[in-house]
């Protein structure tokens, strides 16, 4: 009776031992050399060390997926130059491919365990010659980063993310040519884009509040650079760039002026933003047009005590403000190309709610 007890106390250990692991916290560094999936109810996933994914190898992370970076406070750096970024941080590093496509609804995260604002304690994903046939970045979350996403000599597809609160949001380097559609770059501190020597295309983007440059160019690279909203970057929202970027025509009635590339240079207008909470009471004081109204009487009425509308401001990854207002002139701007409509057949909106849930290379 007393090995019996024991055997099958043996068992029910050995059994929560693999529903934890199964479903707690999985650590993983080191190098992934086969196909491998990775699925939120496996996770959070803890990478420790340096993840390198082999020419040969794919991985493939599932919607909902949560990554953490484990984090050296030593290591995390305030605000340095990304050229000196120190190599022992952590990174992940594909020379293969990464499929990591999240849904609007259920995003990846990615995310260091260090959050404080402006402090950048891992490196990013390096799309190093990574096999762009697979490789794409889609419906996710990254922050905390030296450089969010670094692609090199490589053509991914990287659309419909939130890239915020890293030190540049995409860095594009040594023959690097991604296509960078449908994406929010925000609060990042030396650039939200990055290029170096590099042809990107990049399309129906907002870029905007970083702390320095929104569009960093190198004036040698061929950029396709239309349809963006690019605004309130502090120190310029183009740096080295064609200086026709962002020269606005005359705006056409009841539209905002654009440039030559049907680019903005306006408020993208979040929800809950003092942008929002300005052209609601400027909607409020609009005086009706009586012709419109049925009921004569309430236009005598006297004015109602409205006060302003309660705000506040964009804050970092994670939070609802990220979503427009209907006030934005972001929605239905984006490129009318027929294989950037918004699901439901419109125009294309701008960022990461825009364009379809799937989008063919």
């Amino acid at each position: 009776m007393k090995n019996s007890f024991i055997h099958i106390s043996l068992i029910i250990c050995a059994a929560a031992a693999l529903f934890f692991q199964a479903f707690g916290e999985r650590p993983v560094s080191g190098i992934i050399d086969r196909e491998t999936r990775w699925k939120a109810e496996e996770g959070p996933f803890i990478i420790e060390g340096d993840l390198l994914i082999t020419k040969m190898a794919n991985l493939v992370i599932a919607p909902g997926t949560q990554i953490i970076i484990k984090s050296d406070a030593k290591k995390a750096f305030l605000a340095a130059p990304f050229d000196k970024v120190d190599s022992a941080m952590v990174s992940i590093r594909v020379f293969g491919s990464i499929s990591c496509v999240g849904r609007r609804s259920n995003p990846i995260i990615i995310r260091p365990e260090i959050t404080e604002l402006a402090k950048y304690s891992w490196y990013g994903i390096i799309l190093d010659e990574a096999d762009s046939r697979y490789t794409e970045i889609a419906f996710t979350e990254i922050s905390g980063a030296a450089a969010a996403v670094t692609v090199k000599n490589s053509t991914p597809m990287i659309r419909n993310n939130a890239l915020e609160n890293s030190n540049i949001g995409i860095r594009c380097v040594g023959g690097g040519m991604p296509k960078i559609y449908n994406n929010l770059i925000s609060s990042c501190f030396t650039a939200g884009i990055k290029i170096e020597k590099s042809n990107p295309q990049i399309f129906n983007n907002i870029i905007a509040f970083n702390n320095n440059s929104g569009l960093w160019g190198d004036n040698k690279s061929k950029v396709a650079f239309k349809y963006n909203c690019v605004f309130g970057n502090t120190d310029r929202n183009f740096f080295e760039c064609d200086p026709d970027l962002g020269k606005l025509t005359k705006a056409v009635k009841d539209k905002d002026s654009t440039d030559a590339n049907g680019n903005i240079v306006a408020d993208p207008v979040f929800i809950g933003s003092a942008a929002e909470a300005k052209a609601i009471e400027i909607d409020i004081m609009l005086k009706t047009d009586s012709a419109k109204v049925e009921n004569k009487k309430i236009l005598n009425l006297p004015n109602l005590p409205f006060g302003k509308p309660k705000y506040k401001e964009v804050t970092k990854i994670g939070s609802e403000t990220r979503q427009l207002s209907k006030y934005s002139p972001c929605i239905n701007a984006g490129d009318p190309g027929g294989s950037f409509k918004n699901v439901d057949g419109s125009r294309n909106t701008m960022g990461p709610i825009g364009g379809q849930d799937f989008l063919s290379k």
